[in-house]
């Protein structure tokens, strides 16, 4: 079966024997991608004259949702989370959405223990419980001890959780997730997104179910219809008249202040927000000084490759993603849109996504073969008979490394960047780890600093 890489631009390079010639369209503010972050600028950007450059036929980026068979699928877990007053105001009413309580598990051990792993170890086998105990009352007492926090995410987990948790959960699925050993990344991605329990709370959570609905997406808000891709599309609606589509760029002119598309059209501009990948965003400028150049080269990030998967039966055991630690699998999370919402999946069937390991070489019948196995072990039997949509495709960037090269990196490419005038942001743009309203945050905030900068 074929790969079918998600719509996300890389770095086309620069060709000048594709310039159609003419004078340049000029704009006062040009928009490079018409995702979140792109869309949320151009909004807060109101009546401020501004342009949205989009190389696919429609906007939305990653959070899009296809329809086949009757089976919804987003690009993997899109959950939206609105946190900040400002922005569920203006965004929280543009479809009608559910409030969903989550529901998602880890399989370990034959077992579906409540997430987070780290303050729910009631569910384990009593020896893995013991020793996943005795390691975090360990770490305990090196930290009252004085020791220092340390900077490596392997490192980061030993002293927060201790050995057990490292070696039970954290360290084999963040090998799975990001593709690299613990410590070649920091912990710096973190933040809100791995909870730290303190020693009292992962003994609470050995006998009681009382963290079970910690963590920062404890609770979720989606579209009654449509998929994420719904609440894209209405927001695209506000913005379309601002949208070119068709429109890739693949060159930026810094000094001379112009962009050039694909197709060869140029525009000029005054003000540059771009929502591109960092990293392709460096390949397509012209005239960045070497050491711009060679920062942008430094920066890494993980693809996934990932599953559309449309099955007869109800799988999962009605959680909405579980988690699969164990090296022995080749996908470190399944999730299932139609446990969350129903209308994703014909009746009696469902609708999941399966996130593939990292930095591994994959057989995709055998991988597939292993997700039917696990489903079954969780009580649904589906065979392959049952497999009604199987779609393989590939996020090119999913997860930004924060290696030892990230920091410096990434400053020296930003910095140079807002010198020049450019706003890079978004997930992708800004190279970082965030969420779907982080995106629109940080459009808000791009938009409100160029309506208040000096013309």
């Amino acid at each position: 079966m074929a790969l079918l890489p998600f719509d996300i631009a890389k770095g086309a390079g620069y060709d000048s024997a594709r310039f159609s010639g003419g004078a340049l369209e000029r704009v006062e503010t040009i928009i490079v991608g018409a995702g979140l972050a792109g869309m949320s600028t151009a909004l807060h950007l109101g009546s401020d004259e501004h342009l949205v450059l989009e190389g696919a036929p429609r906007a939305g980026g990653l959070c899009v949702t296809r329809f086949e068979k009757g089976y919804g699928f987003d690009v993997t877990g899109h959950w939206l989370h609105l946190r900040d007053p400002d922005i569920r105001q203006r965004f929280g009413n543009l479809v009608p959405m559910e409030q969903v309580v989550r529901k998602s598990r880890i399989l370990a051990h034959g077992r579906l223990i409540a997430y987070p792993f780290q303050s729910n170890l009631k569910d384990l086998p009593e020896a893995v419980k013991q020793a996943c105990l005795e390691g975090a009352r360990e770490a305990h007492l090196r930290r009252e001890s004085g020791a220092a926090e340390p900077g490596r995410f392997g490192d980061y987990v030993l002293h927060h959780f201790g050995e057990g948790i490292a070696r039970e959960f954290m360290f084999p699925y963040n090998q799975k997730l990001w593709g690299v050993p613990p410590n070649e990344i920091s912990h710096a991605w973190c933040q809100r997104f791995v909870p730290v329990p303190d020693y009292r709370q992962i003994l609470d959570g050995a006998s009681s179910d009382r963290n079970e609905r910690t963590g920062y997406n404890a609770t979720f808000s989606y579209p009654v219809a449509g998929g994420i891709g719904a609440f894209t599309a209405a927001l695209e609606e506000k913005v379309a008249p601002a949208i070119r589509y068709g429109s890739r760029v693949v060159a930026v002119h810094p000094s001379e202040r112009w962009v050039e598309c694909q197709d060869g059209r140029r525009y000029g501009y005054h003000r540059l927000v771009s929502t591109a990948p960092l990293k392709d965003l460096v390949g397509m400028l012209i005239g960045a000084p070497p050491e711009v150049s060679q920062a942008g080269s430094r920066l890494r990030a993980a693809s996934v490759t990932y599953y559309d998967l449309g099955v007869r039966g109800r799988v999962l055991a009605g959680q909405h993603w579980i988690y699969l630690p164990a090296p022995g699998l080749p996908a470190y999370r399944l999730g299932c849109y139609s446990n969350a919402m129903p209308y994703m999946a014909p009746e009696g069937c469902s609708s999941l996504y399966v996130e593939l390991s990292n930095g591994v070489e994959i057989d995709h019948e055998e991988a597939l073969s292993s997700v039917l196995e696990v489903l079954d072990s969780l009580g649904t039997t589906v065979g392959r008979e049952d497999v009604e949509v199987w779609r393989i495709r590939e996020i090119p960037y999913a997860y930004v490394l924060y290696d030892e090269a990230y920091e410096s990196a990434r400053t020296s490419v930003m910095q140079w960047l807002g010198g020049m005038g450019i706003s890079s942001i978004g997930r992708y743009g800004s190279w970082v780890y965030n969420s779907m309203e982080d995106a629109l945050v940080e459009g808000r905030d791009t938009a409100l600093a160029l309506r208040t900068q000096p013309a």
